[in-house]
């Protein structure tokens, strides 16, 4: 749960990047699957945007410590998980794991996507929100070790978007720069996060997978669900423009370094220990 999450941190700030000044904002975001053991994650949070500086804050929720915060000085190209409560901090190099997967097995095929300017403008924290969807349908195949795993997806995002704090989707790629090296992977990350401009006051994504491999993959006694349908909803209640402190970027000297694959691990074993206690 902790890894989605953090992907949602990542796509929430590469859309919220601030051409001109620092940027503070304060967010709701919830995550739900109709998978029965992936449990739902809703947090509170607080987010700064300076440049390629970036601090969020997690205020309340069921998926980190109240306080617990992630700083980047780079653009996203380094993430600093960092636990007030351990005096602890995580480093995590995202160009690492882009890079991962872009030369892992994973194929991208028949990938279309259009937006469309909806006509309902919404006051989102105080300020006028132009209201775009982004549908974007495509298969994907990824093998793992003799089974090729079959899916059809289509994801549709709803944005409800400003421009009043500049173009916050190109500062953002021009400041981070991340890509997978897998060409068809880069392209489907382009088309989530830049066809639609502007800043994001609320955002709603729909995914929903369609299994094409059958309900159990040749040689596996794992079964697979027909489809899954999984949605992330963030709303956008105060924001405004702020003066960035630079000691807010920067992590106590005598706070430790924990690894970031412990840290996997952990969470990888509290999970396994959650889904057998509730079955």
């Amino acid at each position: 749960m902790k890894r989605n999450v953090m992907g949602g941190v990542v796509a929430l700030l590469l859309t919220g990047h601030a051409a001109f000044a620092a940027v503070q904002y304060e967010y709701f975001q919830t995550s739900r699957s109709d998978v029965r053991d992936e449990p739902a994650a809703d947090f509170n949070a607080r987010a700064l945007i300076d440049g390629a500086r970036s601090r969020v804050e997690f205020i309340s929720g069921n998926t980190y410590p109240p306080g617990t915060y992630v700083i980047s000085t780079d653009g996203l190209r380094k993430l600093l998980f960092v636990d007030p409560t351990q005096k602890t901090y995580t480093e995590v190099n995202s160009l690492a794991i882009a890079s991962a997967v872009g030369t892992s097995n994973i194929a991208i095929g028949n990938l279309l996507s259009t937006v469309t300017k909806l006509d309902d403008v919404k006051v989102i924290a105080g300020i006028p929100a132009d209201h775009y969807r982004l549908t974007m349908t495509y298969d994907i195949t990824i093998n793992f070790r003799n089974m090729a795993l079959k899916q059809a997806v289509r994801t549709t995002i709803d944005k409800w978007t400003t421009v009043r704090f500049g173009d916050a989707v190109e500062a953002a790629f021009s400041n981070s720069n991340i890509q997978t090296g897998n060409t068809k992977v880069d392209e489907l990350i382009a088309a989530e996060t830049t066809k639609i401009k502007g800043f994001p006051l609320k955002q709603t994504i729909q995914v929903v997978t369609i299994n094409e491999t059958g309900p159990q993959p040749v040689g596996s006694k794992l079964a697979l669900p027909a489809s899954r349908t999984q949605t992330r909803e963030m709303t956008v209640t105060a924001i405004n423009e702020a003066k960035a402190d630079d000691s807010m970027f920067r992590i106590p000297a005598e706070y430790r370094k924990i690894d970031f694959a412990d840290q996997i691990n952990k969470s990888q074993t509290q999970v396994l220990s959650t889904q057998t206690s509730s079955q």
